[in-house]
């Protein structure tokens, strides 16, 4: 493929910034675009050449890379993501890792005129990087240094105006705070520790403000194809977050709105709430923010529900990663109660957690490393090391670098034991492959006239989507080697193409006769932006996968060891769910299998991983990509 200067839905050059010598220039994406389409792709192409394994994150020698896929800022349905990639200081050990934005910024880059962005170098003072249209400037930084990302954004917004986009990071990450968040318009989040790593190098903010348009090969296939995608995009609707939901407090939560990403009319996650029912707690709020610090949960049952309601707000204005924060406000709680932390030796109220007094108080001491929080802000999996032996035994096996092992456990769901290892971070979109459709089941198992979603229905779409009806008995060994092929290959494409995994893919609809998506739209979609061929994309997603093992490798992954699941899995029984009810899945046929009480067999997984390699084309005994990239 050679098209010259003219891609559509690719713009066909990247932006690269020098902050060293504030030297800016532009290098052509259409060499990554053939081999890698796009978003995570590309950025972990560049990465592959420009980011070598000794790199630290906190070198100037360490690229934060931004980069879209070519459905972002077409119209596309959920085309909103944007793709971040770098040398994680979060993950553990430090390797490269990645995230992404939804929102409008990455739209807005585009229509800067630009596909992606490579920061490189350090500053020698705070800055921030205006890039208006094709004027790209390296800014001082003076009066937002300091400040928290909403102050931060009021500033840009007052001398740029209200559309401009932007990213920014808080205190945390001019601390460089291990788990800090960079924050970016309409309350778009990139965890990784980017921003940590922004600010080892002097980076405030990047604002943008674009005013060019995205070439599309045939837009009235694209307008049919998006409308089709919105009518039967409509499935059940996980409104109120799962654990205010399980723990009796959903009355608290009011679905009064949609929050939106560009062009975007998907029903999702985002949401405007009101809180209480009361009129002046209304705001736009998503997903696991929402319950980081659950009041109730620590005996605060008569905590105003002003804490509820703000909480997400802190965490995004001290810019910590709320993953984290819940692992850890869980893991005080814990060593408050067995006496091994006081509040003397952490200057922190302990007996007072679930208030927003200590909510407070330990978002600022982590962001501003002060005194406990100095510890606190290296993250739990490095923090354990300087907390006594009995503090250390009180943290959970499922605390995970970035995120949290098990929220689709791999002893109920075995394709996830394949999955989860091989990613240098806990990846939300590949465990919601198979938990959102779980979800829908359940529901239908408990009412069915909530889901369509029956034991008969759930093996189609396994069958569409996973490779085989095999694949839909979640408890069995067999097909789940190619189930987690098929679910992997999925998502790279989707983060490559720019697609939101809480639209994407449609495997199962209140609006199809059968009640099972379509899996072959992604591809029509692709065809209709860029007028090439979806047969390719197959192509594109064993690049991706292959480069990301072999920079995993290069880095130091021990195979096969790595590829295993986390111990527990193979020695400790899952429990009941959050109800105390046995866990159940769709087994074989319209069979219903409890999967409480059952660990990983090591033997048969042993087995499947190896079948795994072979499907994949790596070699059997090293799980090594044969192919040289």
């Amino acid at each position: 493929m050679n098209r010259g200067l003219f891609m559509h839905g690719m713009i066909g050059k990247i932006l690269r910034v020098n902050l060293s010598n504030s030297k800016t220039s532009t290098f052509s994406s259409e060499p990554y675009f053939e081999h890698y389409l796009g978003g995570r792709g590309i950025a972990s192409r560049i990465y592959w050449e420009e980011v070598p394994p000794e790199v630290k994150p906190f070198d100037p020698e360490n690229k934060l890379i931004f980069v879209n896929g070519p459905l972002v800022g077409t119209g596309a349905q959920a085309a909103t993501i944007m793709a971040v990639v770098g040398k994680s200081p979060c993950a553990f050990p430090e390797s490269y890792c990645y995230g992404f934005f939804a929102g409008y910024v990455g739209t807005e880059l585009k229509k800067a005129g630009y596909d992606g962005i490579v920061v490189e170098g350090c500053a020698s003072e705070p800055v921030y990087i205006l890039i208006d249209d094709s004027k790209v400037e390296i800014r001082k930084a003076s009066s937002m240094w300091g400040k928290s990302t909403y102050s931060t954004a009021e500033i840009i917004q007052k001398e740029h105006g209200e559309s401009a986009k932007y990213i920014t990071i808080g205190v945390s990450g001019e601390k460089k705070v291990r788990t800090s968040i960079a924050l970016a318009s309409y309350e778009s989040t990139l965890s990784c520790g980017f921003a940590a790593v922004m600010g080892s190098k002097n980076l405030k903010a990047i604002v943008i403000k674009g005013s060019g348009t995205i070439s599309v090969a045939d837009p009235d296939k694209l307008k049919e194809l998006t409308r089709y995608s919105y009518d039967i995009s409509k499935r059940v609707h996980l409104a109120i977050p799962p654990q205010i939901l399980h723990s009796g407090h959903g009355h608290l939560l009011e679905v009064v709105g949609k929050g939106n990403c560009f062009k975007c009319g998907s029903t999702c996650i985002r949401n405007v709430y009101r809180y209480g029912k009361r009129d002046d707690l209304v705001a736009m709020r998503r997903c696991q923010s929402m319950e980081y610090y659950l009041p109730w949960f620590y005996g605060k049952d008569d905590e105003p529900i002003e804490t509820l309601f703000y909480e997400p707000v802190l965490a995004n204005d001290y810019a910590i990663e709320s993953f984290e924060l819940e692992n850890m406000v869980r893991w005080l709680y814990a060593c408050h109660k067995a006496g091994c932390l006081t509040d003397k030796e952490t200057g922190l109220p302990l007996s007072k957690i679930g208030t927003m007094e200590f909510l407070k108080k330990w978002l600022h001491s982590i962001a501003y490393r002060e005194g406990f929080g100095d510890i606190l802000a290296e993250g739990l999996v490095r923090a354990k090391e300087k907390v006594s032996s009995k503090c250390q035994a009180l943290l959970s096996p499922l605390i995970a670098p970035i995120g949290r092992h098990d929220l689709a456990p791999s002893r109920a769901i075995v394709a996830h034991a394949l999955i989860y290892p091989m990613e240098p971070r806990i990846h939300q979109p590949l465990i919601h492959q198979i938990g959102f459709v779980k979800g829908a089941w359940g529901l239908n198992r408990s009412q069915p006239s909530l889901s369509p979603v029956s034991t008969k229905v759930f093996h189609k779409i396994a069958k569409a989507f996973w490779g085989s009806e095999e694949a839909g008995d979640l408890s069995s060994y067999e097909g789940k080697s190619l189930a987690a092929i098929k679910i992997q290959n999925r998502v790279y494409l989707h983060d490559s193409l720019g697609l939101c995994n809480f639209t994407w893919p449609i495997d199962y609809s209140f609006n199809t006769p059968n009640h099972v998506g379509d899996p072959e739209l992604e591809g029509k979609l692709y065809s209709a932006v860029t007028g090439l061929d979806a047969g390719k994309l197959g192509e594109y997603s064993k690049n991706i996968v292959n480069l990301q093992r072999a920079i995993l490798v290069r880095e130091g992954r021990k195979i096969p060891e790595a590829d295993y699941p986390p111990e527990f899995n193979f020695i400790e029984p899952l429990g009941a769910d959050p109800h105390g009810r046995p866990v159940t899945v769709p087994g074989s046929d319209e069979e219903v299998v409890i999967a409480t009480g059952k660990v990983i067999d090591r033997n048969k997984f042993t087995n499947l991983l190896k079948e795994y390699y072979h499907l994949r084309g790596w070699n059997p005994e090293t799980g090594l990509p044969y192919e040289r990239l």
